[in-house]
């Protein structure tokens, strides 16, 4: 029996064909694989973006508050080293009396949109004469929240001339909420003075914030 052989050119057309079916093959693997890829980082892009949309937040506010307080000063009921039946100071005799108490006299605060109307200090003295002295002791206490510093004295009028001289202790000071300090003024009826007169002296006493100074002080 003889042996069949395929021709040459059979052959090589097979490998011809095999040929190219095996390169035809690569590129059709490549461009998958671009095309998956180029598809992966599409859906990696879509990814990243739409977590930038749904991203999750929480926030929070502030709020803020002042509330401010308040300077606010007060006598306490006075005292006098003369009241009425006693014997005058340095005497054996009562014959002049020195009146001390807390009266409405005006708005010391009038125009001060940050005053209190609190009742003011009325020393009389009835019967004076030369040589008559008395003292008139007193507390400012603080019943506001702001601590204050005082007191500024302001001599609103006085017609004592050389007829009454007058002393006093009221340095300024600090006072805090709830704390008293206590001054004193004294008054001496000089020879000057005339009889059946009357002198007035009238003062304004002034406590301003702690950290502050009025103008011009």
């Amino acid at each position: 029996m003889v042996a069949y052989k395929q021709p040459p050119w059979v052959y090589g057309k097979l490998y011809l064909q095999s040929g190219l079916t095996h390169s035809e093959g690569e590129h059709m693997s490549w461009t998958k694989e671009k095309r998956l890829l180029q598809a992966a980082a599409a859906l990696i892009m879509l990814a990243v973006i739409g977590s930038a949309v749904a991203m999750w937040s929480d926030s929070l506010k502030v709020m803020v508050t002042v509330k401010t307080g308040d300077v606010d000063v007060q006598f306490s009921p006075p005292t006098t080293n003369d009241p009425p039946g006693s014997n005058d100071p340095g005497y054996t005799k009562d014959v002049g009396t020195c009146y001390a108490n807390l009266v409405e006299i005006e708005n010391e605060d009038e125009g001060n949109p940050t005053g209190n109307n609190d009742l003011d200090l009325n020393i009389t003295i009835v019967n004076g004469y030369p040589s008559y002295n008395c003292t008139v002791t007193f507390d400012v206490t603080n019943v506001g929240t702001i601590p204050v510093k005082g007191p500024h004295i302001t001599i609103v009028s006085n017609n004592f001339g050389n007829a009454v001289s007058w002393a006093h202790n009221m340095t300024e000071v600090q006072i805090d909420p709830g704390q008293s300090v206590w001054f004193k003024i004294s008054f001496h009826v000089e020879q000057a003075a005339s009889e059946n007169a009357v002198y007035t002296l009238q003062l304004k006493l002034m406590f301003h914030q702690w950290n502050e100074e009025p103008a011009g002080g």
